[in-house]
């Protein structure tokens, strides 16, 4: 199964998971960019505010070569919602691969409601597994094990479709 991950990460900690994803699975990796949301204390307001609006910004992702058969989506939480650089990708997907995947990094405990409401909302349909760890817990390296079962629920659930 070939498979893509597409992340965005202001602080590094999605860029962690995306890493980490990418290594287990030997998988291509492309990361979104924006240079609307700089690092410091502005940069968070910001990057909150954007998120609170829902705003859409200007992002640049290279993608791979053909329409891979999974695509795991990263995006840091910011205000209980997804990235807008994140929102802007789903926004602009218009093909999404049978199986599609999300993990979410996050400073507080999960669920996610709204960034999982949203998130099915830009897709059409809700992902075929969502992948939600705390900061702390990624920077610490305790992340191994929900990888292991996020790629298993992933897998479950493509057979269960096939």
């Amino acid at each position: 199964m070939r498979t893509r991950i597409v992340f965005y990460s202001r602080s590094g900690t999605t860029r962690l998971m995306a890493e980490a994803l990418a290594a287990r699975l030997v998988a291509e990796s492309s990361e979104i960019t924006c240079a609307q949301y700089r690092p410091g204390l502005f940069g968070y307001i910001m990057a909150a505010r954007s998120a609170i609006r829902r705003e859409r910004p200007e992002i640049s992702v290279t993608e791979g070569d053909g329409k891979p058969d999974c695509l795991l989506i990263g995006s840091p939480i910011w205000v209980g919602r997804i990235a807008p650089p994140v929102r802007s990708y789903l926004a602009r997907l218009s093909d999404p691969p049978a199986r599609v995947g999300m993990f979410l990094t996050s400073g507080g405990p999960p669920p996610h409601p709204k960034a999982q409401a949203e998130v099915a909302d830009l897709l059409g349909r809700a992902p075929d597994g969502w992948l939600m760890l705390r900061e702390q817990d990624v920077r610490a390296g305790r992340h191994m094990d929900e990888i292991e079962d996020f790629l298993r629920d992933l897998t479950l659930h493509a057979g269960s479709t096939s």
